[in-house]
């Protein structure tokens, strides 16, 4: 009697027991999401319209703004209105924002202020490369003409690396700059072409 008292007592942790996940069958931790990377701003970015940018005040939470900058380069704040940030880096735009509640409102204001989301920005590769058409840029940092040329598939068989030519606007007219990839394909060159927005880049095919 007391062994079958015994063996009713013990049966529910047999059966949870049998019931057990075999480690060997068990899924992995790779199906959890890992949490997202925030992206790494180089220092000399400068804010764009459209950017959204993320400001805040400290102690002063009812001066937080989270808006995008609109085509005049500004973002509106509480208080103070329009401040024009285009173009200039994360650091100064705090400041002109600072200097701006310094000035009528606040005494040693902190801000600060990132961006949060950045515009994209959409570069062009035409003639000898695998994928020609339109790129995008990661707005967060500067590419060469290397790195685009490698987001194009690279050139083809017959492309003629040492007249690569980019079209860009400087001070608003159309220029157009001829590119010898080659030499920095093979290391013979130190400098270091840096890719920008709306540029227009041309492989040419060699002539045998």
């Amino acid at each position: 009697m007391i062994r079958l008292v015994v063996f009713v007592l013990l049966l529910p942790f047999a059966i949870h027991a049998q019931q057990r996940v075999d480690p060997a069958k068990a899924q992995p931790f790779a199906s959890a999401q890992p949490l997202a990377a925030l992206p790494v701003v180089d220092s000399d970015y400068t804010i764009r319209e459209g950017d959204m940018v993320q400001m805040s005040v400290f102690n002063e939470p009812e001066l937080a703004v989270s808006g995008r900058v609109r085509k005049d380069g500004t973002l509106q704040c509480p208080l103070i209105g329009q401040i024009r940030i285009a173009g200039l880096s994360q650091q100064a735009a705090a400041h002109t924002v600072q200097a701006a509640y310094q000035k009528d409102y606040l005494v040693n204001p902190e801000v600060n202020l990132f961006v949060s989301q950045f515009t994209v920005q959409r570069v062009t590769v035409l003639g000898q490369v695998m994928r020609p058409g339109s790129h995008d840029l990661p707005a967060e940092k500067q590419l060469s003409i290397l790195q685009v040329l490698g987001m194009a598939g690279g050139p083809t068989r017959i492309a003629n690396l040492k007249k690569v030519t980019v079209k860009r606007n400087i001070n608003g007219r159309p220029e157009t700059v001829r590119v010898d990839v080659q030499s920095m394909v093979s290391g013979d060159s130190s400098q270091v072409f840096v890719v920008r927005e709306d540029d227009v880049i041309t492989v040419p095919e060699s002539l045998f």
